[in-house]
């Protein structure tokens, strides 16, 4: 399954299983797509004590979240990530299932094509 979401400005209350019950049948094998302005990357030189902490929480969640970068990111931190290939496309991977979704790359999920 893929759901798609936008703008959370690093406020992940969305994700919790009283906002998003449908996330207790998922699994890793299903998706959330954020649409741009994730902010999960965003303090300025590192990793904060809160970045840690909400994107740890996002990555033990049953599904994985792709984020494609918005306008609110710390791009100099976003890009500095190792690139990797993933479903066709090229990555950052933040955490295990916490994964930027480069801009211009298309990704296969589910038998669909999918353009960041």
């Amino acid at each position: 399954m893929i759901y798609i979401t936008g703008d959370c400005h690093s406020n992940f209350e969305r994700f919790n299983t009283r906002n998003f019950p449908e996330q207790k049948e998922m699994t890793k094998d299903d998706y959330v797509i954020i649409c741009g302005d994730f902010g999960g990357v965003w303090n300025k030189d590192r990793e904060s004590k809160m970045e840690t902490s909400a994107l740890d929480w996002l990555d033990g969640k049953a599904f994985t979240t792709l984020f494609v970068d918005g306008n609110h990111e710390n791009f100099d931190r976003l890009y500095a990530y190792q690139v990797e290939m993933w479903h066709g496309g090229k990555v950052h991977k933040i955490r295990p299932s916490v994964i930027h979704l480069m801009r211009g790359q298309i990704f296969e999920l589910e038998e669909k094509k999918i353009q960041a």
